[in-house]
């Protein structure tokens, strides 16, 4: 660590070569890619939301959307009924294998 900081003293004299400079550019980066390496990854914050939700239940999180929703509605905005969702279900015949 020593060794790099002496070639960038040494290009910050005003008489440096350019290929002292040159050494004080890449003695920087060494020592900044030191620093780097030590680092925690900085968090992605679509992972971080994604591991939040995982643990809510899908029913919570669509009457949270729709909570979400209908406050950003302008006020006096009425909401109509939405009708039970209903199949009917159309008997098959059966099939012999």
């Amino acid at each position: 660590m020593d060794a790099l900081i002496d070639q960038i003293r040494a290009a910050l004299a005003p008489d440096a070569s350019d290929e002292a400079r040159s050494a004080a550019v890449t003695a920087c980066d060494t020592i900044a890619n030191a620093f780097a390496a030590n680092e925690p990854p900085p968090a992605n914050p679509i992972a971080e939301v994604a591991k939040t939700l995982r643990g809510i239940p899908a029913e919570q999180l669509l009457d949270m959307a729709i909570a979400k929703l209908r406050a950003a509605l302008p006020a006096g905005t009425e909401v109509p009924a939405v009708p039970k969702l209903e199949f009917q279900f159309v008997p098959l015949p059966k099939v012999k294998p």
